[in-house]
């Protein structure tokens, strides 16, 4: 992958690397569009009426290694019924990683519990499991493990901690569809495992969530809190407990059907393209991919991270950077901020909910120096391009060559800009 000095990046004038574009997300075809025309022609359009969205999420859960599925709204309500199932509210601790989108924290504070945030491994990004033993107090009664970008925390380490302790588990694989450990899918380790359908994921519906499990007691109390307060079994306007309505429809349930029957095939050449890209962005001086623990069979890359030395690169800035990429038509994504750096926590702007009993936050203990130094120094590219031929998803490490062997040139004009 030799790069000459006379090859300049595009954001200096150069012919960008990628002269087409990767391929597009998301992926649809006849699949999606025939059973959505089922449940159009059937007429029961939610759960209630049907079994479209309900057979999904076994499939689903299936596939990942767990007993049940509960089809529901959004991957933030899926956690929200796992810690209102865990009976988790007010009073309650629940560690979080400092490095994942908001909602892993927000659902806590939906219930009326306490997030406390804690820094992550500096190489895998995911939850420091020692950080996170040693944040346990009298009132921890969760831990929300996060798979960042498809590579899993260490569910060894976190599942000997939770039973030491006495703590739920609540895998939060947003992420993560498709991520096995050790020969289990992710999600089915732990307590119960939440997953998003969100546009941007790995399989999508525009929104929607499964949350899978191994307990049928805790599935009844998830299920019964997503359906209204209803009892499995028991009259329809029967409703022992307080609940919510967090159903799926039958229409995302039909998306998500075809979405899966592709889905293996996805994640496979993900995979492998991912780990094409990680040998060659490792040869790059000034990069290196996320570390990829030997223990994960499979990672369902959510997007594909990589760590960035600016000193290698004259001192060009991460944004700099990124914006020489983008110039050789690699699609960008973004890293996260750290939690601790957003003003909902920094402010505690908790809303109407919260305001009696709202949590306290000791500023010291949002300083969550790894999290703050990954959102200043990955890069996140867009899950769409490892679906690519092998040679186009290697024109990233090409790219970032050739950037890296004019870096001086590159720093220059974006400190002129």
């Amino acid at each position: 992958m030799s790069i000459s000095s006379t090859d300049r990046p595009a954001v200096l004038g150069g012919t960008p690397v990628r002269g087409h574009d990767y391929p597009s997300w998301p992926v649809w075809d006849d699949g999606e569009r025939g059973r959505l025309s089922d449940v159009l022609e059937a007429g029961g359009w939610w759960q209630g009426d049907g079994d479209v969205a309900a057979s999904f999420a076994q499939r689903f859960a299936d596939y990942h290694g767990a007993r049940f599925g509960l089809a529901l709204t959004n991957g933030t309500h899926t956690l929200e019924a796992a810690l209102i199932a865990c009976d988790i509210g007010e009073g309650d601790e629940v560690i979080v990683p400092g490095m994942t989108f908001v909602a892993s924290a927000g659902a806590v504070l939906s219930v009326n519990a306490t997030p406390v945030l804690v820094d992550i491994d500096s190489e895998s990004l995911c939850i420091d499991v020692a950080a996170a033993e040693a944040a346990i107090t009298s009132r921890t009664r969760a831990i929300v493990g996060v798979h960042v970008a498809g590579a899993a925390a260490d569910l060894d380490a976190l599942t000997d901690l939770c039973a030491r302790r006495g703590l739920r588990l609540i895998e939060d694989c947003a992420h993560a569809h498709g991520t096995f450990w050790r020969g289990r899918g992710v999600g089915s380790w732990g307590d119960f495992g939440s997953f998003s359908m969100q546009r941007s994921k790995l399989m999508t519906a525009g929104e929607g969530g499964v949350l899978v499990c191994n307990d049928e007691e805790l599935r009844d109390r998830a299920w019964a809190y997503a359906d209204c307060g209803r009892a499995k079994g028991e009259w329809f306007y029967h409703h022992p407990t307080h609940g919510s309505n967090l159903r799926m429809t039958e229409w995302q349930g039909a998306v998500l059907q075809a979405q899966l029957d592709r889905f293996p095939e996805q994640n496979r050449i993900r995979n492998v393209n991912a780990i094409a890209l990680n040998a060659a962005i490792a040869e790059v001086p000034g990069l290196r991919p996320q570390a990829r623990d030997p223990r994960m069979d499979m990672q369902g890359n959510y997007c594909w991270v990589m760590h960035y030395d600016a000193e290698e690169f004259a001192g060009l800035p991460l944004r700099g950077f990124e914006e020489a990429l983008r110039a050789e038509g690699v699609p960008m994504g973004v890293s996260y901020p750290s939690l601790g750096e957003l003003a909902v926590f920094r402010e505690r702007n908790f809303g109407p909910r919260l305001r009696a009993n709202a949590p306290t936050f000791d500023d010291a203990a949002l300083h969550l120096p790894c999290a703050e130094h990954a959102a200043a120094s990955t890069v996140w590219l867009q899950h769409r391009l490892l679906l690519a031929e092998r040679d186009d998803v290697l024109d990233v490490a090409r790219a970032a060559a050739r950037i890296q062997a004019s870096a001086g040139d590159v720093a220059r004009q974006w400190a002129d800009a």
